[in-house]
């Protein structure tokens, strides 16, 4: 990739300098202009593709990571596109991978007992998430010199709802480390990356994978003929608790494994916080919540229609021109209704019709109607889910522009940690309608530097505690910002 006006990236990304570099793709340690912060840029090329698979992939992985924020998953700030290139931002975390670590370090048995919590309390809230990581394995796992561990890599994960864009009778994943139902090919879980998780585990004391064979072929036998008790025997020396714990995680049968990460943190005593103070108040919170929920629902049926066709109004007569667009003024924070969603294979092949309280899909049977179809091609900064008339078409990037039965729909782009971007948008016959939006243009950004520390409130909302790896996202205007250290006056 040619780096021109001060090696400046898709107008962001300042390149400080290329760690890697193939024929499709680049990694850049750079500075994130606007976040003011040095971040990994991964880029790739698509004019250079012979696989889509590596796209899809490319995509995933920055869409998965985007749904995660934990101090052990390494973390997303940028995911897009820009020409032919799409490029996925992560944070700068100075470190090495675990298996580079481990030659040149002499660790104790709680400094290894505190890497496998961490790496299991990022599998826990990966798995909470329906995400399992498929390519677990020392690689992909980031330490520093202090023990900061983080899991990172998650461009083969899969969630657990989704189907997969390997082919069934192809295998991925990283040989030495595969669990014995993801060599064969089959449906796997959260128990698969439990599987992986073991074979790291019994490498932090045995300094060695179990399973390695003299070549790959040998070594994917031995996983699939899995003798656990061999596999403790050569085990014996370990702590007991570490014992108990590869014992739980490499055994051949997934239902003779943990069933989730929680298990492992609780041989080491880390338990979910659950008394019955907590339930008799969460109880409490539900029942009012309930109650308050159902007046809404109440007051949602009186009113509905009246406030749709307000809205419907509203939005014909603001959409002649092309930069008119809505925001919502809410919290950016705030949970979004799931709408219905419409399979992207049949999107191409559909028209969708919605109404306030019933959606459709209408199949497109005459040729001639389907050959006048306008198409809507949406480039948005950093990524959002695409819907239409209330139904979920798409998420951006998008590969190919969206076919429509021309005629005016509602757009809404929606981000998690954004307002959402809505637009009136007229498809006609033939023709093709651009829609363009950098989400970072709707919102400011607050940076807090508390000395010796403090806890962040914004309009009486707990932020968390400094000091923080981000910058904290806010719609413009004014805010109430408290700041609270039980040692100081509160700010």
């Amino acid at each position: 990739m040619e780096n021109k006006k001060e090696d400046i990236l898709f107008k962001k990304f300042k390149i400080i300098n290329c760690l890697k570099k193939d024929t499709v793709s680049c990694v850049y340690l750079a500075d994130h202009i606007y976040l003011n912060r040095k971040i990994i840029l991964k880029t790739l090329d698509t004019n250079n593709l012979t696989d889509k698979i590596i796209l899809e992939r490319f995509k995933r992985e920055g869409k998965i990571l985007a749904t995660l924020d934990h101090p052990n998953i390494i973390k997303v700030f940028d995911f897009g596109n820009w020409k032919h290139y799409f490029y996925i931002s992560f944070e700068y975390f100075p470190s090495e991978n675990l298996r580079v670590f481990l030659k040149k370090s002499k660790l104790n048995n709680a400094q290894k007992e505190l890497i496998i919590i961490q790496i299991a309390t990022a599998l826990k809230i990966a798995h909470k998430h329906r995400i399992v990581h498929r390519d677990l394995k020392p690689e992909n796992i980031l330490i520093d010199d202090d023990l900061n561990t983080k899991i990172a890599d998650f461009g083969l994960a899969l969630m657990s709802d989704e189907s997969s864009i390997t082919l069934p009778t192809s295998v991925v994943g990283t040989p030495a480390y595969m669990s014995p139902e993801q060599i064969r090919g089959e449906k796997i879980n959260e128990r698969s990356d439990l599987f992986s998780l073991g074979i790291i585990i019994y490498e932090l004391y045995g300094r060695k994978n179990p399973f390695l064979g003299k070549d790959a072929g040998e070594t994917l036998n031995n996983i699939l003929t899995t003798n656990t008790e061999k596999v403790m025997e050569s085990a014996k020396s370990f702590p007991q608790n570490i014992q108990l714990i590869i014992n739980n995680l490499l055994q051949r049968e997934t239902g003779k494994r943990y069933s989730s990460a929680q298990k492992i943190l609780e041989v080491f005593n880390i338990k979910e916080k659950k008394t019955d103070g907590i339930k008799i108040r969460n109880y409490q919170r539900w029942l009012i919540a309930s109650t308050f929920i159902i007046l809404i629902l109440i007051a949602g049926i009186i009113y509905l229609p009246l406030i749709k066709k307000t809205y419907l109004n509203s939005s014909v007569n603001n959409q002649n021109t092309e930069n008119s667009i809505q925001i919502d003024t809410d919290s950016i924070d705030k949970k979004i209704e799931k709408p219905s969603v419409v399979k992207k294979n049949d999107r191409d092949n559909r028209n969708v019709i919605a109404y306030s309280h019933d959606i459709e899909e209408k199949t497109v049977s005459d040729e001639k109607s389907f050959q006048s179809s306008g198409e809507l091609y949406i480039e948005c900064q950093p990524w959002a889910y695409v819907y239409l008339d209330s139904v979920k078409i798409d998420s951006t990037p998008l590969i190919d522009p969206i076919k429509l039965e021309p005629k005016q729909y509602a757009l809404q782009l929606l981000h998690p940690q954004y307002p959402i971007f809505r637009k009136i948008v007229d498809i006609k016959s033939k023709q093709m309608t651009h829609v363009k939006i950098n989400f970072d243009t709707l919102v400011g950004f607050l940076n807090c530097n508390v000395y010796p520390w403090g806890k962040i409130y914004i309009n009486e909302q707990y932020k968390g505690e400094t000091p923080f790896k981000e910058l904290i996202r806010l719609k413009p205007g004014n805010h109430k910002l408290k700041i609270i250290n039980p040692q100081y006056k509160e700010y």
